[in-house]
This record gives C-alpha cells, structure tokens and sequence, in this order.
C-alpha cells in the first residue's frame, strides 16, 4: 500500500539501511562549528520503532493502540503509521529514566480544522506531564504542562511549520530542565521541573475536520547521553547514536552537531587522548558493502574533527567493522538503530 499523503521517499532521516542513494564525499560535510543544533539524542536507546518489521494490516507490534486504527503505508524502505481518526499509541515501556530524551518523525496533513497531537507522561495511572501541538495549515501553538505533583504551565509559543514536509519533533529532559525543539530549533526551555517517576507514555491523537492526517515515521526514546571524557576515562570506549548520516551514505546529518562537538571538546581538555573511531551498521544490505559504508563514514567523522575542530589527525585512527560487531540483534528496528553507531576507544 502506497503512502498517499505527501510522502517524498528518502527525506526522512536515517543513520544506517539501503535505499540507494549515493554516498557523499567527506569534504562536502555540513559546518558544525557553526550549525546551531543543540537538541543531544540521548545514547542508550529505551524505545524505537521506524515500522520496518510491520506488514499492512497488522497492528503495531511494538505499541498498545486505543481508539481509531492507524494504516500503514510504504514507499520503498520508508514505512509511515497513519491516522485519519482519532487515536492513541502507547510504546511498549515500562518505564522511563530520570533523564530521556524522545525523538519522533511526523508527516500532517491539516487542509483544514485542527490536528492535536499530545505526548502525555504518565505516573501511577495519572498524568504528570504533557507536550501539546495544536497544528493548522501552516502554524501550531505547541504547550509544555506538568500535572504532577502539581498542575503547572511550564510554556507555550506559536510555531510555523512547512507541512509538505515531515516534521521532527524533540523533546530533552535533563536534571529538572525541559527543552522541546522542532526541526532542530528550539522552542521551550524551562527548567527546576521535577516529576514523578515515569511509567508509561502515550502518543495521542485528536483530529477535527475533513482530509485530516497524522503520520509517525520513526519515534524513539533514549537515556540522555552521558558525558564523553567521563566514559572515555573510565571504560575507554564510547558509544555515539547521536552522529547520524544520510541514507547509505557517508554524510553526516545537520543534528550530529552537539554529538561530534561534545567528542571534539573532550579531545580539547585532553591532549594527550589519542582515539580509534569505529563505523558500526546494522545487517541491512550487503556485508561488503555496509563494511565499506562504516569505514568511510568513520573517515567522515575523523575528517570533521581535523578540519572544523583543529584534531591533529595523528591523534586519530579509523576502521569500518560494517555489520560485525552488532550489540543487538538486527531483527527488530530498535536492534538495528543500536547498531547504527560511532565508537570511539580510547588508545
């Protein structure tokens, strides 16, 4: 079944997986020294779902659903859970840490009327939080509230989206501060927020009026990344899923900012620290070639720290291991974006 709503194959983004599209040299890289991209997706992945493993007609396997029934649609590898009506997902959690972050992929549709769509925290049976979108054809009013353990509006503001396109929504909860970010920008930013431990979450819909559509193409929930030369010193390996690349490709994406900063600061205050970077992939495709892709996307990622941040090369190697190392198995879209990684050891 063709996804009819505005669906561009390959805009969504991706950190691993074949769709053909060619990989980019390394020198073309986009300039994180000076890209304001400041939402860090957290490293120790909680929950993903893209909707790869999900064959039409099937219910999600990896979410509870509740009122209308999203369809699935798919153009090529892109998969996209759509609602007409209204409805709610809740991911397969049990619970969230203290500090998480939630990613998540959205095509809309609003011709006319109004889509809501809610990410609702829950704790004991009784919300204590929730991050509101109230979308129309070309503007939202986005609202943060906490519920517990008192009611509270931390921020609301009006944000512009352009609907031909999918729209990335972000959401960083770090010691008491919440951030909410849309397409990279952030938009709220509050903080001394404490809540309740978190045990369940719910993606909700709310659509009113005619031709009205709600697509999720990618959501995940994550431990928020803990600092690089901590790790660094006490392991001697650290594990990025923050440093994303185009499709197939050896492009870094805009959003790896923060991540690629974080390693280069960490070189900085340490100049003795000599690294290996290891390209991991995940099992899509084939193994030559996905050890091909990790090691020129490793020599990406050297290339932006010598040239952006002033690395002196000789303090760092490179090596592809492709599909080889995986920590997760690759048969679900949760074990297949762990294995889509940078590593970095310690030499």
């Amino acid at each position: 079944m063709a996804i009819t709503r505005g669906l561009i194959v390959g805009a969504v983004m991706a950190i691993g997986g074949m769709t053909g599209i060619p990989a980019s040299a390394a020198a073309q890289q986009p300039q994180f020294t000076s890209l304001r991209a400041e939402f860090l997706p957290g490293e120790r992945t909680i929950f993903y779902d893209d909707f790869t493993d999900m064959s039409a007609g099937a219910a999600p396997s990896h979410f509870r659903t509740r009122g209308a029934s999203p369809e699935l649609g798919a153009a090529g590898a892109l998969r996209q859970l759509t609602y007409t009506s209204s409805g709610s997902l809740f991911p397969n959690l049990t619970a969230l840490p203290r500090n998480f972050t939630y990613e998540a992929e959205v095509k809309l549709d609003v011709p006319q009327g109004v889509a809501r769509i809610y990410l609702v925290l829950y704790s004991n049976e009784r919300e204590a939080a929730a991050w509101y979108f109230f979308v129309r054809t070309a503007s939202a009013e986005m609202m943060l509230t906490r519920k517990l353990p008192r009611p509270e509006e931390l921020g609301r503001t009006q944000v512009t989206m352009d609907l031909s396109q999918p729209v990335k929504l972000a959401l960083w909860i770090q010691d008491g501060r919440v951030r909410a970010f849309v397409n990279g920008e952030k938009r709220l930013d509050v903080n001394q927020v404490e809540l309740p431990p978190i045990d369940r979450v719910e993606m909700r819909t709310d659509l009113a009026g005619a031709g009205l559509s709600v697509g999720y193409r990618s959501v995940r929930f994550a431990e928020s990344a803990p600092d690089f030369s901590q790790v660094i010193s006490a392991s001697g390996r650290y594990v990025s899923h923050g440093i994303r690349f185009a499709t197939d490709s050896d492009q870094l994406t805009p959003e790896s900012a923060p991540a690629v900063r974080i390693v280069a600061s960490g070189l900085g205050a340490n100049p003795d620290l000599r690294l290996l970077i290891e390209g991991h992939t995940d099992a899509v495709g084939e193994a030559a070639h996905n050890l091909d892709l990790s090691r020129r996307r490793a020599e990406a990622v050297k290339t932006v720290l010598t040239t952006q941040f002033n690395v002196d090369a000789s303090r760092l190697t490179t090596i592809g291991l492709g599909s080889t190392k995986p920590i997760e198995p690759n048969d679900t879209p949760q074990g297949r974006a762990q294995n889509r990684r940078v590593e970095f050891v310690r030499q």
